[in-house]
């Protein structure tokens, strides 16, 4: 049986024998995560912001990243609650036994159902993102804990694809909009309001964008009128994760800093939202080598798991280190493409890469910190199955997802009638 990696080895904190018997009995391609990698993240941050900040720290885990039941559970038991962003979401939360008073609910599609079973269910928070959403609200005459979702034109310096804060964004009630907002609030006491929330982006580096957003936190709760208490700030996530080792990692103590010299003055109850920051790191997708193929200009090396499975790359044009599961003997390396089997030519994981020279069809490959955003951003195009999902949990190994076959899928798409004329 091969020997694991020392890399992977020590990431797992498990003997090289188990996994090994792990990856020999789930077919891959299959998402590994460390239980314990995702509790470090969770206390780390928790005491490094507690020990900075004067105010009240509630972590919300942003569900979106990964939506395991088994990692929901995992945050929940270890003191956080979560954010959601859809109806389902929310039942996933609550199927994982997540108290009612940790749910936070963002979004700006929510439906008339969704804000219904949400407020039937007096969730802690529902965060407006539009006029016209909160309008919606008020009409359903029912008690809602609602902060109002800003936004503030903010540039989080990031990737387009998950910027989220400016003017051209479509999410948040522009800060012109507020006192329409505020009159709403004003004629229909049922709505609880407790303050504000923000989030301007995802994997922003410079503390600079949060400071910006700080301070017109701050300028409102000096302008707020009367009739109208803010008793809690949300201030998102989008925390930066360093991917490859080169990166440096995001800096706590300036977003702390930050805090206090812009909402230092504030005592109500501070929510952070980090989602990536908790298990990016804590997961790898391991697959094997299909095929080594060779042409005048390139190396592929032919993975079985594709773009479908780990949709980052070909989404955002990211790449993650990949490292070899099989300890390699050779110190010389060759330069390949990582690709994957799905009939688009933006299925790889990795360009222009250097990998073993003696790596060989059969050996297994890791593609590392895709606990965030792999699974759950994962498909069945080309009709290929959603893959199966380990957690290694005080060195054993549990399956907390089954592999779900395109057989399985195709029962779902019958041929009946929608209704009888």
């Amino acid at each position: 049986m091969p020997r694991l990696s020392v890399v992977l080895e020590d990431f797992f904190n498990i003997d090289s024998f188990r996994l090994a018997k792990v990856i020999q009995s789930i077919e891959t391609p299959v998402y590994v995560y460390n239980a314990h990698a995702v509790i470090n993240n969770l206390n780390f941050l928790t005491a490094t912001l507690s020990s900075l900040i004067k105010q009240k720290l509630l972590i919300r885990y942003a569900v979106k990243a990964n939506s395991n039941n088994s990692i929901l559970k995992l945050v929940a038991q270890h003191g956080a609650g979560v954010e959601v962003v859809s109806g389902g979401e929310l039942r996933r939360a609550l199927r994982a036994s997540i108290p009612t008073n940790r749910i936070v609910f963002s979004g700006v599609g929510k439906t008339r159902e969704e804000l219904e079973f949400a407020t039937n269910e007096q969730i802690e928070q529902i965060s407006v993102e539009s006029i016209e959403e909160l309008t919606l609200l008020a009409s359903l005459s029912k008690k809602a804990n609602l902060c109002l979702r800003l936004c503030p034109n903010i540039t989080a310096l990031t990737h387009d694809k998950i910027t989220t804060g400016r003017s051209c964004d479509k999410f948040g009630i522009a800060l012109d909009q507020l006192p329409d907002a505020y009159s709403v609030l004003k004629a229909n006491p049922q709505l609880n309001f407790l303050g504000f929330s923000v989030h301007i982006g995802s994997q922003i580096q410079s503390t600079e964008p949060f400071r910006e957003t700080f301070k017109i936190l701050a300028k409102l709760l000096r302008d707020m009128p009367g009739g109208l208490e803010v008793k809690r700030l949300d201030l998102g996530g989008g925390f930066f994760v360093p991917y490859h080792d080169h990166e440096k990692p995001f800096d706590w103590k300036a977003y702390a800093e930050a805090i206090l010299e812009e909402l230092g003055d504030f005592q109500g109850e501070l929510v952070i939202e980090p989602g990536r920051f908790l298990v990016a790191n804590a997961g790898v997708l391991l697959t094997k080598i299909l095929y080594i193929k060779k042409t005048s200009e390139k190396t592929f090396i032919i993975v079985d798991a594709g773009m479908n499975d780990m949709m980052r790359t070909a989404l955002y044009g990211v790449q993650h280190a990949i490292v070899p599961v099989n300890p390699s003997q050779d110190s010389q390396t060759q330069r390949v493409d990582v690709v994957g089997p799905v009939c688009e030519s933006s299925d790889y994981f990795a360009k222009d890469i250097d990998l073993p020279l003696d790596l060989k069809q059969g050996d297994y490959l890791a593609v590392t910190c895709t606990g965030a955003y792999g699974a759950s951003l994962s498909s069945t195009y080309n009709s290929r199955p959603l893959i199966a999902e380990v957690l290694i949990d005080n060195k054993r190994p549990y399956l907390i997802r089954e592999a779900i076959s395109a057989d399985y899928l195709s029962t779902f798409e019958p041929i009946r009638l929608c209704h009888e004329t």
